[in-house]
């Protein structure tokens, strides 16, 4: 276990510096590694669509590159839990990020950063004397400092946002005044169009002013398919715009990660459309939906796609890439709803343990094959980086995975112990019951119901 330290440490100063043990002018560049986190990615969709060729960027990375199955734990929880234990290589006892909240003084707050009991992979690859840029990673809020940039998870408005995080802006991202450059790029759920919607499927001019109802003056915001699906094409669009720009104005980072969350959005809630012989019992999926929203979850990977793609543009060719999932996506044999009742459309798809991982690059054996688990990922993306290993988690190198020739290069090193953490410079949240009134009724304290999914964020 680790403990906090007191902020006025040798590492935290140099932490609010911009990093620690900063490289020499003689000292070789690391190798790259950039990595899409794309939330309940699964090879139940990709692999049709790869068949029909109507997923270029990760067909080029799997030709060049491997395709395993990253097997969650969803005995742990859902997504804050998961995307900790994949950037710790910790199960949740030991990250203590439990859930969407825990208790503070007799009440219950919303988990932040500053719970994380141990060092994510930013902080290990920033203690080694590597640079990090981080767009968009769960409980990221308030951004620690680092060589390079974070953009918290709270910067685009999603629907966890929009409901039940604070309204300032503090912490947003690190260094701090870059959030004034990225502003324009967080975009309104209210700026939605029409067209956003075309690679998905039909919408009736019922739904489309469903999805884009004003919500301004509500203080929560109950999670149907329709309003998930508005919420979570904007705030993809904002992480991937700011992602884009920050590759596009700075020297590439030696570790990059962006959050795409669509494909989480779309199976939660059109999971009935697009395999509607899965549903048991009655009543059966309304065929109107299964003709126009059959393509919503593959289409929600297309979008995916595109911008990997856009992304993949942008990086130093040498990148070793990663695209992994936190979990897989499956039916849960309900109909989604009625169509004479859209604010309660969804709840047909629920989490999957086949997960998502594929990987290409130089440090990558091309057609290799191995058993991989979520706590695999921070050591393996250490070695990729030819950076020495961590002592911290259960997790294993992925070795079967590496070529030949990049171990040859970059032996393994040593693993290490990772310092202790130094909290963040923002503030952090205070006890709120209206929002924890909001978060009990939408299932999310005690775990979100098995017959309820649609009002799981993740």
């Amino acid at each position: 276990m680790f403990r906090r330290i007191a902020p006025l440490t040798a590492l935290a100063l140099l932490a609010a510096c911009g990093g620690s043990e900063a490289p020499s002018a003689a000292q070789a560049p690391h190798p790259k590694v950039a990595i899409f986190g794309v939330d309940g990615a699964t090879f139940a969709v990709i692999d049709p669509l790869l068949k029909e060729g109507r997923l270029p960027a990760l067909a080029g990375l799997i030709e060049r590159g491997a395709k395993v199955v990253l097997h969650s734990d969803l005995a742990e929880g859902a997504s804050p839990v998961l995307w900790t234990s994949i950037a710790t290589g910790v199960r949740k006892d030991e990250h203590g990020i439990g859930g969407f909240t825990h208790e503070v003084d007799g009440r219950q707050s919303i988990l932040t950063s500053r719970e994380r009991l141990v060092p994510a992979l930013w902080n290990m690859v920033d203690t080694r004397g590597g640079s990090v840029g981080i767009v968009g990673w769960w409980n990221t809020w308030p951004a620690e400092p680092v060589r390079g940039y974070i953009v918290s998870d709270l910067f685009a408005t999603s629907l966890f946002k929009r409901n039940y995080a604070p309204v300032d802006s503090a912490g947003l991202t690190s260094p701090a005044e870059l959030l004034e450059e990225l502003r324009p790029f967080a975009c309104s759920p209210a700026a939605l169009q029409r067209e956003d919607l075309a690679p998905l499927g039909d919408f009736t001019e019922a739904e489309w002013l469903a999805m884009t109802a004003d919500d301004s003056q509500r203080p929560f915001i109950r999670q149907d398919g329709l309003t998930a699906l508005r919420y979570g094409l904007q705030s993809q669009k904002s992480f991937v715009d700011a992602a884009q720009h920050l590759l596009a104005t700075r020297e590439q980072p030696d570790l990059f990660f962006v959050f795409l969350e669509l494909p989480d959005r779309a199976g939660h809630n059109f999971w009935h459309a697009y395999e509607p012989g899965k549903v048991s019992g009655a009543p059966a999926v309304d065929p109107g939906w299964v003709e126009r929203w059959g393509h919503v979850v593959p289409g929600s990977y297309e979008i995916v796609d595109r911008d990997i793609g856009r992304l993949l543009a942008l990086l130093a060719p040498d990148t070793t890439v990663f695209v992994i999932s936190d979990h897989g996506f499956r039916s849960n044999g309900k109909p989604g709803g009625s169509p004479d009742d859209l604010a309660h459309v969804g709840g047909s798809g629920t989490h999957d343990e086949a997960g998502v991982l594929i990987a290409a690059g130089p440090a990558i054996a091309r057609g290799s094959r191995c058993e991989a688990q979520l706590y695999d990922v921070a050591p393996t993306v250490l070695a990729a980086l030819a950076l020495p290993g961590t002592t911290q988690g259960i997790g294993r190198v992925l070795s079967p995975l590496l070529a030949p020739e990049f171990r040859a290069a970059h032996p393994l090193q040593p693993p290490r112990d990772e310092p202790p953490l130094v909290p963040g410079a923002a503030p952090a949240v205070g006890p709120d019951e209206l929002r924890i009134k909001q978060l009990q009724a939408t299932g999310y304290l005690g775990g979100v119901p098995e017959d309820d999914e649609r009002h799981g964020d993740h």
